[in-house]
């Protein structure tokens, strides 16, 4: 697979098979962050495996748009990768964090894995699960996918995505005419 394949195919996942995940591919998602951008190169980020799914999966919320919806108890991911921030290097973490959870996403779809970036986390209560002092900004959700994901067209400005009949997750997106800006 090349990098515009991988790009191109990467949606966000959010029914997994109950197939655990090997813990050196996890381990093998954490260490190519290490190629990712950083500002001045600080690389303030730092990175847990966190296998207790379970314990987890309460302290997320799970697909804003698709309102009283959650994955089955059999079809939630058994692995989540938490994001965390070191403040003693930086204070603001947003562009490093896109950075490295990108270079993750994309490498797991590379492996034939999927993922989930989930920002509607119970920081405080995975802080104490993981006993850290640093910052938690995401999970991401990892495993073998359970569904499809595609994207479309965006009709009549509606960005939400849908799960349509057949199951397969709906992504709007902008054209590129939408995006671009002549000068």
């Amino acid at each position: 697979m090349n990098i515009t394949e991988a790009i191109k195919n990467r949606r966000t996942i959010r029914k997994f098979e109950q197939k655990p995940v090997s813990k050196d591919d996890l381990i093998k998602l954490i260490d190519l962050t290490r190629y990712a951008a950083y500002g001045a190169n600080l690389q303030p980020l730092k990175f847990a495996v966190m296998d207790n799914p379970d314990e987890i999966y309460p302290l997320t919320r799970w697909a804003a748009y698709m309102t009283e919806w959650e994955p089955a108890p059999n079809e939630r991911p058994l692995h989540y990768i938490a994001i965390l921030g070191d403040t003693s290097i930086k204070k603001n973490f947003e562009t490093d964090a896109g950075t490295a959870i990108t270079t993750m996403m994309l490498a797991a779809e590379e492996m034939g894995l999927a993922t989930c970036l989930l920002g509607a986390i119970d920081r405080d209560k995975i802080k104490e699960m993981l006993k850290t002092d640093y910052q938690v900004l995401y999970l991401l959700a990892i495993g073998y996918p359970a569904q499809k994901s595609k994207v479309i067209d965006i009709e009549d400005g509606n960005i939400k995505y849908f799960e349509d009949e057949n199951g397969v997750i709906n992504v709007p997106k902008r054209s590129l005419d939408e995006i671009i800006v002549n000068i």
